[in-house]
């Protein structure tokens, strides 16, 4: 079971790897400021968007939300599964001592429809991800991931050289 579940948090980070991705830092208070990465991905013939969290606190819920709304005022709602979590530690040299500091990093997969992409030609104003202590939301001015993630998504339906 441990070699599967490892095999499994191998491939997702792989795929993060060399998928097509946005991201961006968001820290509203110091000790709650996050990193998150927006993916794309497909597997057999359904295509998902891939989540990563890295803070020293967030954890995806088993079974995840992620709610959007786009410039047109329009929301869609994305029901995920939490695929992985992983953490580094590093330490900080204060004077003599070392301070320990630790980096959660959590992940999750959202499923995407084709009509569904749609909906990010049009931007990301708000996004909102369920999450443990407390949900990830941030609100844009403009458009930073929506139109990415969609040109990310139509050139996997595009590629036909899939094996």
């Amino acid at each position: 079971m441990k070699k599967v579940l490892l095999f499994a948090i191998m491939f997702v980070w792989s795929v993060l790897t060399f998928a097509q991705s946005v991201s961006y830092t968001y820290k509203p208070l110091a000790a709650e400021g996050c990193s998150v990465r927006y993916s794309v991905a497909k597997q057999d013939s359904s295509y998902y968007i891939v989540v990563t969290i890295k803070s020293d606190r967030f954890q995806f819920l088993k079974e995840t939300t992620m709610m959007i709304r786009n410039f047109s005022d329009e929301v869609l709602k994305l029901e995920g599964k939490h695929i992985g979590d992983g953490s580094e530690t590093a330490g900080i040299v204060a004077g003599n001592m070392v301070l320990p500091v630790t980096e959660l990093s959590t992940t999750a997969q959202f499923p995407i429809t084709p009509e569904q992409m749609e909906f990010l030609s049009n931007g990301v104003a708000k996004i909102r991800i369920t999450a443990i202590p407390m949900n990830h939301e941030r609100t844009f001015k403009k458009d930073k991931i929506g139109k990415k993630l969609y040109k990310y998504l139509k050139e996997l339906t595009l590629n036909k050289d899939d094996f």
